[in-house]
């Protein structure tokens, strides 16, 4: 996993309208941070750190944590060139405690799907863990992963395809997911044109197709208290048989 994201750190970055989705996920999670009183708030899957920056940007004490170094190196730099102030660490959302030490944030948010990287379902079990040994009291853990009881049924799903720019040269990306038994594949397929045909690479990462259900039990056994599910950051219901995406709202 780490070297997944590290291969790919500069093509992620533009794998997502990060303006645009900043914008939509932001009145969730203001009113979230208002609600809760939360003033410090940590990234632990941050990838390149866009979260965490426009925390910081608010006016929370914000950190990020990845298990990829490269990924962490490009937050560094983006928060550099912002001015901003955020502390970023290598770490896995297996070791936060290690990390961060207990007890520290207000809140603590795993999105895009973040979670489900994790190469068992016991490593699912213990970042939950984690993100509640890191909480304060009455701190409050977000996290974002897709509908997998839904997604599962189709067996693979090819995402729409993204244009990218790479070294100058133009790239096209395709995720594609590929349901393979207990494991879900996730298949980024970039493709660099050249004078005369495509250079193409693959990249794989399995993940793990955590349910609804099963991610409640799990951050329940975590010791939150307080579990809400959503079909997304507009708080819409979640329905099982329909919502593509869940959003997890636990609460120590």
């Amino acid at each position: 996993m780490t070297t997944f994201f590290n291969d790919f750190t500069a093509l992620y970055d533009q794998m997502f309208p990060w303006e645009a989705r900043l914008r939509r996920e932001g009145p969730f999670f203001q009113r979230l941070f208002e609600a809760r009183g939360a003033r410090s708030v940590l990234d632990c899957a941050c990838g390149p750190g866009r979260h965490a920056l426009e925390f910081a940007r608010w006016g929370l004490a914000a950190a990020g944590s990845d298990l990829a170094p490269n990924m962490v190196a490009a937050a560094e730099a983006r928060a550099r060139e912002a001015g901003a102030v955020v502390e970023f660490r290598v770490a896995s959302f297996t070791e936060l405690a290690a990390a961060w030490g207990p007890a520290r944030f207000d809140a603590v948010v795993c999105l895009g799907n973040s979670l489900t990287l994790a190469p068992t379902d016991a490593d699912v079990a213990r970042a939950l863990g984690e993100m509640a040994a890191v909480l304060k009291p009455g701190g409050v853990a977000v996290v974002h992963i897709f509908n997998w009881d839904k997604l599962a049924e189709e067996g693979l799903r090819i995402m729409p395809a993204l244009a990218a720019k790479m070294d100058g040269r133009d790239v096209t990306l395709l995720r594609l997911f590929h349901h393979r038994g207990e494991v879900i594949d996730l298949h980024l397929v970039a493709m660099a044109r050249r004078e005369g045909g495509v250079d193409t690479q693959i990249q794989t990462a399995a993940q793990r197709p955590v349910g609804p259900d099963r991610l409640v039990e799990y951050a329940r056994t975590a010791s939150f208290a307080e579990v809400e599910r959503y079909a997304g950051y507009d708080l819409a219901p979640f329905d099982p048989a329909a919502s593509e995406q869940l959003v997890l709202v636990a609460a120590k």
